[in-house]
């Protein structure tokens, strides 16, 4: 299953790039040739740069002789260093069309340098630049003004034209500035800022003490400045926040909360008596996830929220100490299942969530998913599988009319409204900005590209939300959207919501080693891949993920991760990889609740053993399923020590509330 998300999916070609200087025997040398002429092969430079930026590009040389000569095949270097050779005697040397396509990309690069022998030497080692630098293969990821380049292999957070399968012998390996397409100003790269597509990088000049482009450092946030100190953050969200700010993120005056409008509009709200609500001073009467707001005049919303620096409260280490909490004790404050929205711009569906017609309501387990529970106790590793029809109920198909396209994945969350990613519906680097009149939704299905006339249902949207805070200029922070459809949908053996989950459930879900299941269809269309084969399953296919430990989260990234956010997939140490990509951007990230009506009896034992019911199997709480994220963004896939990235629903569930109450 391939993820339609800004993620790349990498394949192994990066196994073996710094496997360097060794030095092999002779008789293994024809062998490997192929293999280290397409590789970097790090060299350093026989120059010292007078600019201190030079001096940071400066690799480590060897002689010489300790090159082409040291791993020659056959009259190799005779024909092609002391002498001037063609494409034919090239391949019969190296035997291999790739490595004599990486080799010749190379080569015929260097073809103004002839002489001296040393300068040829340089060139085609590629850790220098020669003439328009088609020939560079050194390891200068970092534009000219100093951001990070993009992945070759990725489309997140731009589409490139330019890739492995359209420049083959351009070695267009990791992150690495090259210049496949002969841009006249040197090697570049696609950049990881969003709002710059493409860069020049700078990198040495064969030959000459200079670089290819001079340096331009712009000024760019670090994480610190992202993220400010926590010595003078708010906490609790701002619940108990009693300051004077009376302007929201978005640069809106807040209403007073004495004024007609407000009063109105606050009416059943049930906000907390504790809080004060003073003049028009920015505040949490509903202990909103999100933080401080206020109503506003004039907008297309009625409320905005307040941008103050809160204080990182991670719920997983909460979860973790309530766990233990009521381990040691044995004891449970589990309660009933409550409904959390109005019914009335809701819709229905709600007090029957996660209840799937085909399992649950005939007391009947899907084929994982006791694998899925056992995360729970053991962490075991599963792997993608075709799921079973109707295991998966919520799913829904994002599906743009013209031209005719799988866009997202997203969930039925009631018979009106249906929850995905913001970055589905706009993205600006991918000229993303569709409307109502581009999209519809198409729910109950299992096969990918098949009209499943007794099952599915196609609906047309009525309105689009998308969170007013959503940061797709940086991180893709709150990437997440509402759509609403045009009519109820009539619910079924293969349509059925997804709950959302309250604190409770999230605290004894949303644990590190915990595993969630992930569904989509995978889209080709949306990422790319330099590979062979299908990648575009015929059915819905699930996947189970391990949820990650906050801190390997945002070590594992240079982009800044918020509190909306979770990451889940395996470490490497596990010896699985690639998994995190095969869900769609925009589908459900989901649990069961079942363990919390279990208790843990002994050691030792099995998942039916080591756990007795608390509840009685018809309990209102028992059994159901909750979204717990929606599939967002990763870097790349396959890659050791990258994982995906998910919004975190329940942070965004009062927001979700808002925007369905005041839709009419």
């Amino acid at each position: 299953m391939d993820q339609n998300s800004p993620r790349s999916l990498a394949g192994h070609t990066h196994a073996m790039v710094h496997v360097v200087g060794l030095r092999l025997p002779g008789c293994l040398a024809l062998a490997l040739l192929g293999l280290v002429l397409s590789q970097d092969v790090l060299g350093q430079d026989v120059f010292l740069a007078p600019q201190r930026a030079l001096s940071l590009l400066q690799r480590v040389r060897r002689a010489n002789s300790g090159f082409l000569e040291e791993l020659r095949k056959g009259n190799l270097e005779r024909e092609c260093v002391e002498e001037q050779c063609s494409y034919e005697e090239a391949f019969e040397a190296l035997e291999s069309a790739s490595a004599t396509d990486a080799f010749w990309a190379k080569y015929t690069a260097c073809q103004s340098v002839r002489k001296p022998r040393e300068t040829l030497m340089e060139c085609l080692e590629g850790q220098c630049a020669k003439d328009l630098g088609m020939n560079y293969r050194g390891e200068v990821n970092v534009t000219r003004s100093g951001i990070e380049c993009q992945l070759w292999s990725s489309r997140y957070p731009h589409r490139p034209e330019v890739n492995q399968s359209s420049h083959p012998g351009a070695g267009l390996l990791e992150n690495f500035c090259r210049n496949p397409d002969g841009s006249a100003s040197g090697p570049w790269c696609y950049t990881t800022d969003p709002t710059v597509r493409r860069e020049e990088c700078s990198v040495p000049v064969c030959g000459e003490g200079r670089l290819t482009v001079e340096m331009i450092p712009r000024a760019r946030r670090t994480k610190q400045e992202v993220s400010p100190s926590q010595e003078d953050c708010v906490p609790e969200r701002g619940q108990h926040y009693q300051g004077r700010l009376a302007v929201t993120s978005q640069g809106a005056p807040c209403l007073p909360w004495a004024s007609e409008q407000a009063r109105s509009l606050s009416k059943g709200k049930g906000f907390s008596p504790e809080v004060k609500l003073e003049e028009n001073f920015c505040r949490n009467p509903n202990k909103d996830e999100e933080g401080a707001w206020c109503f506003v005049a004039g907008q297309n919303e009625d409320f905005q929220y307040c941008d103050l620096n809160y204080c990182e409260e991670a719920l997983q280490e909460e979860a973790a100490r309530r766990l233990a909490e009521e381990t040691i004790s044995g004891r449970t404050t589990t309660e009933a299942f409550q409904t959390f929205f109005d019914e009335q711009t809701f819709g229905l569906g709600e007090a029957d969530c996660g209840l799937r017609p085909l399992f649950e309501k005939k007391e009947v387990k899907d084929n994982t998913e006791l694998k899925l529970l056992d995360s729970y106790i053991d962490g075991r590793i599963v792997e993608g599988w075709d799921a079973e029809i109707g295991s998966a109920p919520w799913q829904v198909m994002l599906f743009r009319k013209t031209p005719q396209e799988l866009l997202c994945g997203a969930s039925l969350i009631s018979d009106r409204w249906v929850l995905t990613a913001a970055h589905c519906i706009l993205y600006p680097p991918w000229d993303k900005n569709y409307t109502v009149n581009d999209l519809l939704v198409r729910i109950g299905k299992h096969s990918r590209s098949r009209y499943e006339r007794n099952m599915e249902k196609i609906s047309l949207l009525e309105k689009i939300h998308i969170h007013p805070r959503y940061n797709w200029r940086e991180n893709l922070d709150r990437d997440i959207a509402l759509l609403k459809l045009k009519r109820p949908v009539s619910f079924s053996d293969y349509i059925h919501p997804v709950c959302l989950p309250d604190k409770q459930t999230v605290l004894r879900l949303l644990q590190v080693g915990h595993k969630g299941r992930v569904t989509g269809w995978g889209n080709l269309r949306e990422v790319w891949k330099s590979s062979t084969g299908n990648l575009q399953p015929s059915v819905l296919q699930v996947v189970n993920l391990p949820i990650v430990d906050r801190s390997t989260c945002k070590s594992s990234t240079r982009i800044h991760i918020t509190d909306n956010m979770f990451c889940a997939g395996f470490k490497p140490q596990e010896g699985k990889r690639g998994d995190a990509c095969e869900g769609d951007s925009g589908g459900p990230f989901v649990m069961k609740v079942l363990p919390l009506g279990w208790r843990l009896v002994g050691l030792g034992a099995t998942l039916d053993t080591l756990l007795e019911p608390i509840f009685p199997p018809q309990s209102s709480f028992n059994n159901r399923w909750y979204q717990m994220g929606i599939v967002s963004w990763g870097e790349g896939c396959d890659r050791d020590g990258k994982y995906g990235f998910y919004t975190h629903v329940f942070r965004l569930k009062k927001w979700i509330q808002k925007v369905i109450e005041r839709a009419e």
